[in-house]
């Protein structure tokens, strides 16, 4: 487990060595405002982020009511951190604006958000889903259509001033049915450095693993419902789960074989893929997982 704070502007000027003195092992930046422009600490908060060693990945506060318009704010967000050498960037879609986001309606909400996972994800970069716990208990959209999307959730058990001394009780932990990336646990988090209130979060994956970019370009851990010899029948399962990707394969853990395989997750690291073969085996959908390289 590991502690972290995400920020933005309303936090203004940050001091990231008292920062890190602090405690703080990573950071979640709002990467662009509303308007279209970048955050306006963004720059500073990403070489002070830098220059401390501490983990980065960047959030996108969401107000598209259409795919075209979630598309348009998923290549802001993709310019800003190709302008900064960003690589392999987690970026965290935040859907959690009751008055623009609910009244979509479930299928709509839903493509808003593949969307803009496609554009994310075609630049390079991962796809990562922030909400509040009450969007996931009033079915704002289909959370089963983002098996494979790591989630970061926000619930509030207390709401006085705390500090990262303070852990709050596995009781509280935020419950969807799955397992969650992280916890934004108080809103009201108090940080040397900082002037003023700002977020709170547990990460359960080391953050520093998880923004490492690829070593071996092409190579990566997926989870397939099907492997198969023909891309034929890798499409025809794949057409049955949305998000569901075909690729002709060689698999690295056995041997180097060439196949087709449906895969329904498309990660950098092992643990992710075991983690979306555990929530398809609760539904009865077995999978395995494998390291691989695209052929084609």
């Amino acid at each position: 487990m590991w502690k972290g704070i995400d920020v933005s502007d309303n936090q203004g000027v940050i001091d990231w060595a008292k920062v890190k003195a602090a405690g703080v092992q990573f950071a979640i930046l709002r990467s662009v405002r509303g308007s279209g422009k970048a955050d306006y600490q963004f720059a500073a908060n990403l070489t002070g982020c830098r220059a401390q060693g501490i983990p980065v990945s960047v959030y996108k506060y969401t107000y598209a009511t259409s795919q075209l318009a979630a598309m348009k704010e998923a290549r802001q967000v993709v310019a800003l951190l190709q302008s900064h050498g960003l690589k392999n960037t987690m970026v965290w879609w935040d859907v959690e604006d009751r008055k623009t986001l609910q009244p979509l309606g479930k299928t709509l909400l839903a493509a808003c958000i593949k969307a803009a996972q496609t554009v994310i994800e075609a630049a390079g970069y991962r796809f990562g889903i922030y909400t509040g716990l009450y969007v996931y208990n009033e079915k704002w959209f289909d959370f089963n259509q983002f098996a494979a999307v790591p989630l970061w959730v926000a619930r509030y058990p207390i709401s006085t001033e705390r500090t990262l001394e303070y852990t709050p009780a596995d009781r509280y932990k935020p419950s969807v049915g799955r397992a969650i990336w992280g916890w934004q646990y108080s809103s009201n988090g108090r940080i040397a450095g900082i002037n003023g209130a700002v977020d709170l979060d547990i990460c359960y994956q080391d953050p520093a693993e998880a923004q490492e970019p690829q070593t071996d370009p092409g190579t990566f851990w997926l989870c397939s419902i099907a492997d198969v010899g023909t891309r034929e029948v890798a499409q025809a399962v794949a057409a049955a789960y949305p998000g569901c990707l075909v690729h002709r394969v060689s698999v690295l853990d056995a041997g180097g074989i060439v196949i087709w395989v449906a895969s329904v997750a498309d990660v950098w690291m092992q643990a992710q893929a075991e983690e979306v073969r555990r929530q398809f085996a609760a539904i009865g959908v077995a999978g395995l997982v494998h390291k691989v390289q695209v052929v084609e």
